[in-house]
């Protein structure tokens, strides 16, 4: 039985149409033809794409990520995974796409979820996961030519890009332990139940987070109120409260 985190309601989506991107105008062969995606229209809209192949570069996915970035609240983005990995800007390009659009992304884990798949799958609002399904972590691999100068400052950089996403991403799912393992050439794998714990427990780590943020929020409002009152007439300005939760 799968175990969905957050899922959104897509029973009324009905009647899913392919939305076939065509072919790059700059390139004109088979090979660069955009990924398709399906799209169904109720009340509001739900595009659904399959990421059931290695992770292309970035230009593959450029019709999906502007229609995803023009949704709006109420509307739904659900990725079907089952990949092994790929271009690390790829995946990049979609966390931002996932973070600044509007719409509910949903992440359904049907097989494999690996590399830079996991960092796809786990940047989504929610997430279910296949009763099959894996999960698998490690370290970036790349290549790099030139003069030794620019190969040792070109493999700093991306050494600390590739940290800093993951460490984002990764937060509260990966212990900083198991962060440090994977910097060191540790690979991970989980399988459904592991995903699902993991999954659970990230879940009450950024509620209390949440909860802790609020409760420091409230108190600089406090702080800002016996400010507000202890100050002349006419110098008072206003202080917007913060509601309780």
């Amino acid at each position: 039985m799968n175990k969905s985190f957050n899922k959104p309601n897509l029973s009324k989506y009905k009647g899913m149409t392919k939305i076939q991107t065509g072919q790059d105008e700059d390139e004109g062969v088979p090979e660069h033809i955009f990924l398709p995606y399906y799209e169904s229209q109720s009340t509001s809209r739900l595009i659904k794409f399959y990421l059931d192949e290695g992770i292309r570069e970035p230009k593959y996915y450029r019709n999906l990520l502007h229609t995803i970035e023009t949704l709006g609240e109420g509307d739904i983005v659900e990725v079907m995974m089952n990949s092994y990995g790929g271009h690390f800007d790829s995946a990049v390009a979609m966390l931002h796409a996932f973070r600044t659009t509007d719409a509910h992304v949903h992440c359904c884990i049907q097989g494999t979820a690996a590399s830079a798949g996991s960092l796809i799958a786990l940047a989504a609002d929610s997430v279910e996961v296949g009763p099959y399904a894996s999960l698998m972590v490690h370290a970036a691999s790349w290549a790099s030519a030139g003069k030794q100068s620019d190969i040792i400052s070109h493999a700093m950089f991306v050494d600390q890009q590739v940290k800093d996403v993951a460490n984002d991403v990764y937060q509260d799912f990966l212990t900083e332990k198991e962060l440090e393992d994977v910097w060191l050439g540790k690979e991970m794998w989980f399988k459904a139940d592991e995903i699902i714990t993991r999954l659970e427990r990230r879940a009450e780590l950024q509620e209390k987070r949440h909860k802790k943020m609020m409760q420091e929020v409230r108190k600089q409002q406090r702080e800002a109120m016996k400010s507000y009152k202890s100050k002349p007439k006419n110098k008072i300005e206003e202080v917007e409260e913060v509601p309780e939760e």
